[in-house]
């Protein structure tokens, strides 16, 4: 007795194990087993109330099974007692086998679109950008690529956030630079909820077949050691997590990440660890970034709008033009105007990653200028109100910037207090004068660039009657048009910023090395300043009568390229305070007439 009651225990235990995992399966054997009994039982009762019926096989198969597979054949019964068993075995089986299949396809068709809108499941997909973890650049990061005309892109989003939240964010970054849906026909995204540290959920996006991983950082403040964030330590460990997969060669894995000391853990990293040998990984501490870009701006205001437009998909942008030599790109690309050397290699600035490689015949040949030499030298009060980790690269540019040209600056941490007692100080300075805001970072999402909106409201009413510069920065796009009301001359650098570079060096990884040249001020071994972008009034850059009208685009870029013994190439010009950078055909006869006011942007080659 007792061995009887121990098998049926473990046999109860299997069973409740298998319907666990299985329940559907489980629910449909039984419902089967059932039937079948049922089936028994009625053959045997026909067997018995009628004659008419030789054996138990005979009473089953043209008996009961008959009856409930095809209810037309009951019609021929004439005894009624096996009609009214024949009716039975039908309803029988209606409600228990029939209704039983019903409701389950019904469950399955529910349960299969509630993944797709939930975003459960495999997706299947190749040659698409992977972006993983969720933070507010990523909507902005999706929106610039709606510019992406030369190609077909496909997106996906693997974060533990809703996916109707997370769509809801896109669609409202979208809308604001898409007026068309033809203009979004070209770009797929899709949002999957999931962990990026588990292999299935990383499998489920068909990250094996990938052309780009890029890793959000996920803004957690704390800190998990003294000098690493708890965001950055989610960074190493996913990069950690797709080194246990086998996915491409070069595989460019870029990293968005908050402390610079961690920038320099990952290349250690991406060197001793033999799983990641093979990716491509690049690390990027973007508030260093941002720091760098605000000092510059405080430097030269339309400085953020000249990076804006570069970094964007939108006009003209940066490649790599292989196997090539700048004069002759100079001379012969219509459609490309070359701005540094990499090696065997060149960058250049073209419309996309096909128009970069035209040639054509051009008709103009340079003109012999006179210029006078561009001198870099600042001279500004700098006032910075809040405090966050950009402030340390803000101060650090500034210094460098400081060696470079011997320039001075007057940089001062005030409070919001602190800015009545400034107003007589700058009404007696000659120096340009610039606020700085910057934007506390310990908030929560709500709560974002609170600080810096209360800080312009008090400052509009302040210094009103001042000239004064006033750059503001803002971490959550979202906020960008809600202070562009504001009378004061004002300058928003926001995380938009950061997201257009994301989505460049997602697509165009080779292009990584020069970014780092272009945002860095610091000199090479000759004290120069290279890839960097300065602009200069036309009277500072010509010794000679203006305006001066050029046949092309591309005779003004060679033109000063000459006249400055190629240290410069000219990419764009400011006029009426608007940012043009070159695009199209620089070959094609449009005259290019440079006035005394206009802006003259430049590249330091």
């Amino acid at each position: 007795m007792a061995h009887s009651k121990s098998r049926l225990k473990k046999t109860r235990a299997l069973i409740s194990i298998k319907t666990y995992k299985r329940p559907m399966l489980f629910v449909i054997l039984m419902m089967v087993m059932i039937n079948i009994t049922i089936l028994a039982v009625a053959a045997l009762i026909a067997l018995i109330i009628d004659d008419t019926y030789q054996s138990f096989l005979d009473a089953f198969t043209n008996g009961s099974v008959k009856w409930m597979l095809t209810p037309n054949a009951i019609l021929a019964i004439e005894k009624p007692q096996t009609l009214a068993l024949a009716v039975l075995v039908l309803i029988t089986g209606l409600v228990l086998f029939s209704g039983t299949i019903i409701a389950l396809t019904t469950n399955a068709i529910k349960d299969y679109f509630a993944k797709k809108q939930s975003g459960s499941g495999k997706i299947y997909l190749e040659n698409h950008i992977v972006v993983l973890n969720w933070n507010n650049k990523v909507p902005e990061l999706v929106a610039d690529l709606l510019y992406v005309s030369s190609r077909h892109v496909t997106l996906i989003i693997l974060a533990d956030i809703d996916k109707a939240y997370a769509e809801k964010q896109i669609a409202n970054a979208v809308d604001k630079v898409s007026k068309h849906r033809d203009e979004v026909r070209h770009l797929n995204v899709l949002v999957k909820r999931g962990d990026p540290l588990l292999r299935s959920d990383l499998e489920d996006i068909s990250i094996h077949q990938a052309e780009a991983v890029l890793i959000m950082n996920k803004e957690i403040k704390n800190y998990a050691t003294q000098t690493m964030t708890e965001s950055d330590l989610n960074i190493i460990k996913t990069i950690l997590s797709l080194g246990q997969l086998d996915l491409a060669d070069q595989l460019p894995i870029v990293a968005e990440i908050k402390c610079f000391d961690t920038k320099l853990k990952i290349e250690t990293m991406s060197q001793v660890v033999k799983n990641l040998a093979k990716y491509r990984i690049i690390p990027i501490c973007f508030d260093r970034r941002l720091g760098q870009i605000m000092a510059q701006t405080i430097i030269e205001k339309h400085i953020e709008d000249v990076y804006l437009s570069v970094f964007s998909f939108e006009g003209s942008e940066v490649y790599r033009l292989r196997n090539q030599t700048f004069e002759y790109c100079l001379k012969h690309h219509s459609h490309a105007i070359p701005l540094g050397r990499v090696g065997e290699d060149i960058f250049v600035l073209s419309s996309n990653n096909k128009t970069k490689l035209l040639t054509s015949e051009h008709a103009f040949k340079p003109l012999d200028l006179n210029v006078k030499p561009l001198v870099e030298k600042s001279i500004q009060d700098v006032y910075i109100i809040g405090e966050n980790n950009k402030l340390s690269f803000i101060l650090e540019s500034f210094k460098a910037y400081e060696r470079l040209y011997k320039s001075l600056f007057h940089v001062e941490l005030v409070s919001i207090e602190d800015v009545l007692t400034l107003i007589e100080p700058i009404k007696q300075s000659d120096r340009k004068v610039t606020f700085l805001l910057l934007s506390d970072e310990t908030k929560e999402n709500e709560a974002l660039d609170a600080n810096v909106i209360d800080t312009l409201i008090y400052l509009e009413g302040a210094l009103k009657d001042y000239d004064v510069h006033i750059i503001v920065e803002l971490l959550d796009p979202k906020n960008d048009r809600i202070i562009k009301d504001f009378n004061i001359e004002n300058t928003i650098i926001s995380n938009k910023i950061i997201s257009l570079l994301l989505s460049k060096l997602a697509l165009f990884p080779e292009t990584a090395e020069f970014y780092e040249d272009l945002l860095t001020i610091e000199p090479n071994d000759k004290g120069y300043d290279e890839q960097s972008v300065v602009v200069h009034t036309a009277m500072e850059c010509f010794d000679q009568p203006l305006p001066i009208t050029f046949d092309s685009v591309k005779q003004a870029v060679e033109s000063l390229y000459s006249a400055y013994q190629g240290k410069v190439a000219l990419i764009g010009r400011i006029i009426d305070d608007q940012v043009v950078i070159f695009d199209g055909d620089h070959h094609h006869p449009q005259p290019l007439t440079i006035d005394k006011d206009d802006q003259l942007i430049f590249l330091k080659i």
